[in-house]
């Protein structure tokens, strides 16, 4: 069976999910799965940081599903509340940051981004 042609239908709670440097990662769309586009839920805790990062080949769009928090993307800050939406270019540093309030994100690489695949953390 070819993943990447099937329906895929998870219901709540039913994704894998792993911690990437601290930050809890649920992987909607399994890597077998993943065809033109890959698909996180991303889930910070408050006064967590994501470290700066970025992707060489992917492109990300984000929204905000619920919480607060700040993004720095490229050179300019950005104030994150629930039903925000961006857009991030290859190449882009970004980080995010909560302060009291958890930080719920939908996540969605072009092509397909994994984190051992163009994901790189910035020192």
């Amino acid at each position: 069976m070819d993943l990447k042609k099937e329906v895929l239908f998870l219901e709540p709670d039913a994704a894998d999910s792993f911690s990437l440097k601290g930050i809890r990662i649920e992987q909607l769309l399994p890597k077998k799965a993943c065809r033109q586009f890959s698909a996180y839920r991303v889930k910070m805790q408050p006064h967590q940081v994501k470290k700066t990062s970025y992707h060489k080949i992917g492109e990300e769009l984000y929204y905000v599903l619920e919480g607060s928090g700040t993004a720095i993307l490229g050179e300019k800050q950005y104030v994150l509340s629930k039903g925000c939406f961006f857009r991030v270019p290859p190449n882009t540093l970004h980080q995010f940051t909560t302060e009291n309030d958890p930080l719920d994100l939908l996540n969605f690489h072009s092509p397909p981004v994994f984190s051992d695949h163009d994901t790189y953390f910035q020192d």
